[in-house]
């Protein structure tokens, strides 16, 4: 295996193994909270903790070039994992002063991961071999949504709540997945640098990100896409810990969280192929119209099944009476369903950014993470406190309004000639998706520091 290939695979499995542990942690936080109940913790600790990863995390991106490359990919790698142990650790025995501090450093430490990966895949990416090492990468990082949670649902068995014995053990296998992550990164070799690399340049500054940025957060074509930025935001709140905490609240066996996990992963996973598979049919406005079907749908199932204080309740199980019984096969589609359309709106988005701004495209794609950390941390702190119907409402009007935004856009830039569209707009997501990289910017699945 030459040197190339070598660091992609490292890097893939480093990152799956990371966000193993992360993502599993993080789906869990706020119910392992409630169900430990000591030192001032509670389940709206969980809620909060993840509004500051996100929140530090939006803002973390613009800076996060300029570190990787004062550091170095390799070194940067390493170190922005640690922030992801600690954090992990700190739910062995959680202390309020514990998990917020590492949050607030898993955030800072996400921003700089994301771009060093970025910087990795595109020094090992020489000629055409770009889709090819691209796809390597995926394919080991769409694997952490289901490794973390798979061993969940074994370990948590049929257990009604998680006791301090299974939470050390969780806790524990979690934090042995990221070390063994940050280990892998001390696998990686270094990549001859190509002829011209070595050619003096001016050291970029560290504020031309943020300049950049903001140039492009007034544009008008930025601000048709706010709408689409929000509702992802809201969204990655819903379901990456609103939706695992309504499951718990309402059914009594905590290994139904890991199994809602694994249906979110497996709808996010196979999100990027069914959806490129129609964009050749029906073009990009019939997917995201599909989407928005998808997702509105979702949020209707979910308010039919579940009572008003699934998601807010201090009780052990929640106390209202949905409109329809609570079913855990229902419960479980709608976990698909809320994968498939969060993904289908990032894919949408993260094509449009690429295109639209194909020749400085990090900037844009900073824009994005900073509206969609803000607005996630901001459905956080609300989320422990308004009852389910009201949050399934902002919902699913956001939802509408950034598909209607969108589709004004896409109408707008089709007229103008800006960019086409045409059934090979799959070709051009992945190409911009590409360039992302490249320009060392963060990923979608993301989301997720």
């Amino acid at each position: 295996m030459n040197v190339n290939l070598w660091n992609i695979n490292i890097l893939g499995i480093g990152f799956m193994l990371v966000f193993s542990a992360f993502t599993a942690a993080s789906f869990m936080e706020s119910i392992v909270f409630k169900d430990y109940g000591k030192h001032g913790i509670t389940i709206e600790t969980g809620f909060h903790s993840l509004a500051v990863i996100y929140g530090v995390l939006g803002v973390s991106n613009w800076f996060a070039p300029a570190i990787v490359n004062k550091l170095g990919s390799r070194l940067s790698l390493i170190l922005s994992v640690l922030p992801n142990i600690g954090f992990i650790f700190s739910m062995y025995e959680p202390y309020q002063w514990s998990i917020f501090l590492c949050s607030t450093l898993l955030g800072l430490g996400g921003g700089v991961l994301w771009t060093a990966n970025g910087e990795v895949i595109a020094r090992n990416s020489p000629g055409d071999t770009k889709p090819r090492n691209t796809g390597i990468f995926w394919s080991w990082f769409n694997m952490s949504a289901l490794v973390g949670n798979t061993f969940l649902y074994f370990q948590l068995g049929n257990a009604e709540t998680i006791s301090d014995s299974n939470r050390h053990t969780i806790y524990l296998v979690l934090g042995g997945f990221s070390v063994t992550g940050l280990l892998s990164f001390i696998l990686l070799k270094n990549t001859p640098t190509p002829i011209g690399d070595g050619d003096f340049t001016e050291e970029p500054s560290p504020w031309q990100p943020i300049k950049d940025g903001m140039r492009f957060a007034v544009s008008s074509n930025m601000g048709l896409l706010y709408g689409a930025f929000i509702f992802t935001g809201l969204s990655l709140n819903f379901w990456s810990s609103v939706y695992i905490v309504i499951i718990g609240n309402v059914f009594p066996k905590r290994n139904y969280l890991a199994l809602a996990g694994i249906l979110i992963g497996l709808g996010q996973v196979s999100s990027g192929f069914i959806w490129s598979v129609l964009t050749y049919k029906i073009g990009r406005r019939g997917v995201l119209l599909c989407t928005t079907v998808v997702c509105c749908t979702a949020f209707t199932l979910v308010y039919l099944a579940f009572p008003s204080d699934a998601a807010t309740t201090q009780e052990a199980r929640a106390q209202g009476v949905p409109i329809i019984a609570s079913n855990i096969y229902l419960s479980l589609f709608v976990a698909l369903l809320l994968g498939l359309g969060d993904g289908g709106f990032n894919v949408t988005i993260y094509a449009t950014l690429g295109q639209l701004w194909e020749d400085a495209p990090a900037p844009a794609f900073a824009v994005f993470k900073f509206v969609q950390g803000i607005l996630a941390t901001a459905a956080f702190l609300y989320c422990g406190d308004l009852l389910l119907p009201y949050q399934l409402l902002i919902l699913g009007l956001a939802c509408v309004i950034g598909c209607i935004f969108f589709l004004i856009l896409d109408y707008k830039c089709a007229l103008q000639s800006e960019y086409e569209v045409l059934p090979d707009s799959t070709q051009r997501a992945n190409s911009g998706t590409k360039q992302f990289y490249e320009e060392l910017e963060q990923p979608l699945m993301q989301t997720d520091p």
